[in-house]
């Protein structure tokens, strides 16, 4: 049993590794992608996209059964009948799906007052009938939590999408640039992880098999529809009432705030999932593992945050260029919203693999209807009211999310709230220092140019550093040496590597 544990921990730690850096990479690529991106398309044609993607997103999670995270979450073992059981339920519902939205093209269209989604939708809809030949592999790779892999895929799919999408604008194919490098992604996507699992689509299916996976399922099926509604209803409501421009703005503002707050929580939560799957039985591991993760999301994710706040107002219109200004207090309130649910991913982690899927749909139903009630007031105000009312019912969801976890598990509200000091401290300390130092160049240097903000971004790295060296927190101390071991063993592996290659290859032996 020992041996296993540690065997678990050690998959945990590199799937977090690699995860971490493919999310990192792919982060970084998104932000640089997206500046040229948004100076050669603008913000109407980059809001027809994201109309579109907001409804195949709704649409999907009709054929999402949570018959994926059912095979990661079983305990039993996984055969090939689950395996093709799972494939076969999937490309049947996302067919089913897009004959749907197929003939209801004309109606969005008509909803959303853009005649441009009339001939976008079936396109953009094939997108969920090719990502089933990639869920699936990829799936798998989770489950058996070959993290390296499915990170050097989905890692792969990002990169390609960005430089695809620049050509076709270029070629001035406008907001299809968007469809059609997002399409050829996902196939490639699907080709290198059949590869890597050398699964073969097959069209079988085991109705013993399909039962057990729908079992599980169907509460996590609606758990992801009220999800999905909950974090797509203000785009509902400003689409609707606000008009494409105004949505390309705020869609931006939301994709801005997205690339390091979810990407690099995603990152860690898909391999949280897994790993809290295999210790389920054991609540206290789960709570101290709990803890960690707390404590490390926080201390990357909250002065991300509160640093991109700050910078917005220089940032966007030096990056993204004047037309795109109306993004900046939206964004800003994201960022404040974002640091309130940095952590919600784990708590719905510690809820689904332990067996409470149930309680998650309770709660997401409660914050659809919050944030609902919340985006339909402010969307009288712009985007700019939206935005303040989703933070507001950001704070509200997440202290019942967080009662919700202290019920059904060991962990405390201490356990929450203590492990997060560190990175809020650390962050306002930051955030401060920043605005110090802008006060006080501001007299020989355009506050809102590209060199304070080059000069801001490196005092806030700085700072942020700093006041960690001088505070020198317990827990962050314990983390850092626990880590740096981990990271040594790794090293190493990758100097004998290196030493082996270079005796391979007679070209080194002389370096």
């Amino acid at each position: 049993m020992p041996d296993k544990q540690d065997k678990i921990e050690k998959q945990t730690k590199v799937g977090i590794l690699w995860n971490t850096m493919s999310r990192v990479v792919g982060t970084f690529g998104q932000f640089i992608g997206g500046i040229f991106i948004a100076r050669l398309l603008g913000p109407e044609e980059m809001g027809v996209f994201a109309m579109g993607m907001m409804v195949i997103g709704f649409a999907t999670k009709f054929g999402e059964f949570g018959f994926h995270m059912g095979l990661v979450q079983r305990k039993d073992e996984v055969t090939a009948k689950h395996i093709n059981s799972l494939f076969v339920m999937d490309l049947v519902f996302k067919i089913a799906l897009w004959i749907i939205v197929w003939f209801s093209s004309p109606y969005i269209a008509q909803f959303f007052n853009e005649p441009q989604l009339l001939d976008a939708m079936p396109v953009i809809a094939l997108y969920m009938v090719l990502e089933c030949f990639s869920m699936t592999p990829l799936t798998l790779l989770r489950r058996e939590m070959d993290f390296k892999s499915y990170s050097i895929i989905i890692t792969a799919e990002r990169l390609l999408v960005i430089p695809l999408a620049i050509v076709f604008a270029l070629f001035g194919f406008q907001f299809w640039s968007l469809v059609y490098s997002k399409l050829i992604g996902v196939i490639i996507s699907a080709i290198m992880a059949i590869h890597k699992t050398r699964w073969v689509p097959a069209l079988r299916f085991d109705s013993q098999a399909g039962k057990e996976l729908f079992s599980f399922g169907s509460m996590v099926f609606l758990r992801n529809l009220f999800r999905y509604g909950a974090d797509n209803v203000d785009y509902f409501f400003i689409g609707r009432y606000l008009g494409t421009a105004q949505f390309g703005f705020y869609e931006r503002a939301f994709q801005i705030m997205k690339l390091p707050q979810r990407r690099i929580t995603r990152s860690i939560n898909s391999v949280v999932f897994s790993t809290f799957s295999r210790i389920q039985d054991d609540p206290k591991r789960i709570r101290r593992a709990f803890r960690k993760l707390v404590l490390a999301i926080s201390l990357v994710s909250y002065p991300l945050m509160a640093g991109l706040a700050f910078l917005a107002p220089i940032m966007v219109p030096v990056l993204y260029g004047e037309e795109w200004r109306p993004t900046v207090f939206p964004l800003q309130a994201m960022c404040i919203a974002g640091i309130l649910r940095s952590i919600d991913p784990f708590l719905n982690s510690v809820l689904t693999a332990t067996g409470y899927v149930r309680t998650t749909v309770y709660r997401r139903a409660f914050e659809f209807v919050v944030v609902g009630a919340a985006a339909y007031y402010g969307v009288q105000y712009g985007i700019d009211g939206v935005a303040i009312a989703i933070s507001v019912a950001a704070l509200l969801v997440m202290v019942v999310m967080v009662q919700m976890v202290t019920s059904a598990s060991e962990i405390t509200w201490g356990d929450y709230l203590f492990s997060q000091l560190p990175g809020l401290i650390t962050s306002a300390g930051m955030v401060a220092i920043m605005y110090l130092v802008q006060l006080g160049l501001g007299h020989w240097i355009d506050p809102m140019g590209a060199v304070m903000l080059i000069i801001l971004t490196i005092v806030g790295g700085g700072a942020y550093l700093g006041l960690h060296f001088m505070f020198r927190f317990k827990r962050v101390t314990e983390l850092v040496r626990e880590l740096s071991g981990d990271t040594k063993g790794g090293l190493g592996k990758l100097r004998k590597k290196w030493n082996k290659l270079r005796k391979a290859i007679p070209a080194f032996r002389t370096t």
